[in-house]
């Protein structure tokens, strides 16, 4: 039905305009081959098994924007009595898009850096007699009682929030499998898509940034005197980053990873410096992925947000490199 209505409906001119918009994918569909006579008429049939393989799903979705790959290929009679996608239909799409094809398809994997006491501080609680159990402490509890707190590992509160931020998007819009794991665990195995969170305190981010020939930023160390924040964000158009005390600045960063064998796969990096850069990151992501997503299509980026230091929610765009 929208091949007949575009005078698309025949070979040529389906593969024509095929190639036109694979053309304006930074993706390995810009190196596939249009489909072949025998896959358009499969593909016009009605009663494909499946969906076609994921190149072929990016340039579709770019030629039919608001139509889902499944409305695509559905019989025209049906799809004709709401031809375009109800609004949660094609957000789901549109965030599928965003996260990337094979995140959508296996599942999210939300990555928190986890801590342990340094072999020095065990050492000297040890030695002052204070027991595992009193190392962490309720402050200011209400109640006056004992807390025996056994924390083996810990993970910091500013990244469970902007992980908790993203989570909620995630599973409200898409509906898909989440699980969640520590940067320890990821970088072990690492042969899949993620979403990160904290800048050089997650393992993720140095695997990004020892992996990868340009990366699209860095982490800088501040001089002694630059004050209470050591570290400051370069991007790789040359912009430099600092946070203050009136504010704090977030990084959220899409890459990917394996472009060659793995051209769906992203990788994801909400972060930032200070206690309110990756919590504010996240939320921004949580509430304006759409909006990078409009600016972005298919390519790399990095967006560069200021938060002040009183809320989360007061995350706004700096800068957006693309790539």
């Amino acid at each position: 039905m929208l091949l007949d209505e575009r005078h698309l409906a025949s070979h040529k001119d389906f593969c024509a305009e095929y190639r036109r918009h694979a053309a304006q994918l930074d993706s390995a569909a810009t190196r596939a081959d249009a489909p072949s006579r025998a896959q358009f008429y499969n593909w016009m049939s009605g009663d494909m098994k499946g969906v076609p393989q994921n190149h072929h799903r990016r340039v579709l979705a770019r030629m039919f924007p608001g139509w889902s790959i499944h409305a695509l290929f559905s019989m025209a009679n049906a799809a004709a009595v709401s031809p375009h996608l109800a609004h949660d239909d094609l957000v789901d799409e549109r965030l599928r898009t965003f996260l990337g094809a094979e995140m959508a398809d296996r599942g999210v994997t939300l990555v928190v850096p986890s801590f342990e006491l340094a072999t020095s501080s065990v050492d000297a609680l040890e030695a002052a007699g204070i027991p595992r159990q009193h190392i962490f402490s309720k402050r200011a509890s209400v109640f006056n009682a004992a807390h025996r707190i056994d924390v083996p590992v810990a993970l910091a509160e500013n990244d469970v929030r902007g992980m908790l931020y993203v989570m909620a998007m995630v599973q409200h819009h898409a509906g898909m499998d989440v699980e969640i794991q520590s940067d320890r665990d990821v970088v072990a195995a690492c042969d899949r898509p993620y979403i990160s969170f904290g800048l050089s305190s997650n393992d993720c981010t140095h695997m990004y940034l020892e992996t990868t020939r340009d990366p699209l930023f860095t982490i800088k160390d501040n001089p002694p005197a630059a004050g209470g924040y050591l570290e400051h964000l370069e991007l790789a158009d040359g912009n430099s980053y600092s946070s203050d005390d009136s504010r704090n600045i977030g990084i959220i960063a899409r890459v990917r990873p394996a472009p060659q064998p793995h051209p769906d796969r992203y990788w994801f990096f909400c972060a930032g410096l200070g206690p309110h850069g990756t919590t504010g990151a996240s939320w921004y992501l949580a509430k304006h992925w759409a909006a990078l997503q409009d600016q972005a299509v298919d390519q790399e980026f990095a967006a560069v947000v200021s938060v002040r230091t009183y809320s989360d929610q007061t995350a706004t765009l700096e800068h957006l490199l693309t790539r």
